[in-house]
Formats: C-alpha cells, structure tokens, sequence
C-alpha cells in the first residue's frame, strides 16, 4: 500500500468501516439530555413499544416542512413500528379549533394528503382567519375538489371529534410538550428536529428509541 493509498483508507475509516473495499456509515452516536429527553415519570404515558407520536400545530411553518420528511420515512420506517400524528392542544382556542380541524377531517372521512396539505397552506401561507367550522369548510372546499363541507361541519362538534380533542389536549399536558413539532417515542422519550441536529439523524434516532 503506497502513501496515498493509506491516507485514503485512513480517511474513509475516520468516517465509516471499510470492508471489501465499500464504505460502511457508523451508526450515529445520541447522548440523553443532548438529542433526546427521558421524560419524568409524571410526564410518561403507557403506550406499546415501538410507538412513534409526532405532535404537531396546522399554524406552525415547522410542522409543515417535517411534512415530507414525515412522508419519505413512513414509506421505509421497520414494519414494527406504528406511528400516529396528532394536534398538539395547548391553552388557546386557536389550539383547539385546529386540533378540532384535524380529527373532523378522520371522522368525516375527509382527510386525505390533499385536504391535510390544504390546512397547513390555509393557516401559515393565506393566514386564513375563519370565524367558524363552515367558514373554514368553505375554505377548504376551494382548495380540494370534492371536498364534502357538510360531513365536515357535522363532524366538527362530534362526540368522536371532542373525545379525540381531549385525547390530544391530555397528551400534550402530560409530555410538558412546549413546542411543535415534536416526537414522543414509547410513551417517555421525546425529541424534535434541533436535539436531533438534521432529518436524516432525527429518525435514525427515532428507530433507535423505539426499539428500547
């Protein structure tokens, strides 16, 4: 092995293991209290293990650019792990009627990645104010062909649609969530994409937490 040679070996081994001639990326190292919190135990919930929650807000730009890196890992994320998105409830009415947004949309059988898209680009890019759940139908029709207003607006007050609403609200409480978004794993780790330091290693972080 000549001099160039071994600096060149010696390089790729400083970054990954080198075998057969390929580069092998080292797994990414994450500290507790760095990338990642262990929740107090007042602040965990019991859920199954490989439990991925992503808390998150229609008004918030962040939330809408993790959108496709949400996409893209859902479309390759370990078979065992199950992942659930939900609106993050703090104490504001404005919380709870987006929150409200989201599961009328499930329980009207309206939500689609279309429809879920249109929310986002109604609340953060034409900062829609809508006085109430027909307005915001109206809204939303406009933007999403053959979108059907009344299931909506019927199921804007639903049992179903306010029992989920508590659900989320209980959730947030619970987790000391303080900003979206941010993702619980198993019930008692949280995390977001500034601990975590980019995409790519906030959901290899993720599958690590998971299987805990």
């Amino acid at each position: 092995m000549n001099r160039r040679d071994f600096l060149t070996q010696t390089l790729l081994a400083t970054s990954g293991l080198v075998l057969a001639g390929q580069v092998v990326a080292m797994p990414f190292a994450f500290e507790e209290g760095t990338h990642y919190k262990l929740l107090p135990d007042t602040a965990q919930a019991p859920t199954v293990k490989g439990s991925v929650q992503e808390f998150f807000f229609y008004g918030c730009s962040h939330c809408m650019d993790m959108e496709p890196h949400v996409k893209t890992w859902l479309a390759k994320k370990p078979a065992m792990l199950t992942f659930e998105q939900l609106p993050a409830v703090f104490q504001s009415p404005a919380w709870t009627f987006l929150a409200r947004t989201h599961y009328a949309l499930k329980h009207a059988n309206q939500f689609t990645e279309q429809t879920h898209h249109a929310c986002f680009e109604l609340f953060i890019v034409d900062k829609a104010k809508p006085k109430n759940q027909q307005e915001l139908a109206e809204m939303i029709a406009k933007k999403v062909s053959g979108f059907d207003q009344a299931a909506f607006v019927a199921a804007f007050q639903s049992d179903d649609t306010s029992n989920a609403v508590a659900r989320a609200a209980q959730l947030s409480g619970v987790h000391q969530l303080d900003s979206v978004p941010g993702f619980v794993i198993n019930g008692k780790y949280l995390t977001d994409l500034t601990m975590a330091g980019s995409h790519t290693k906030l959901f290899a972080l993720i599958e690590q937490l998971a299987a805990k």
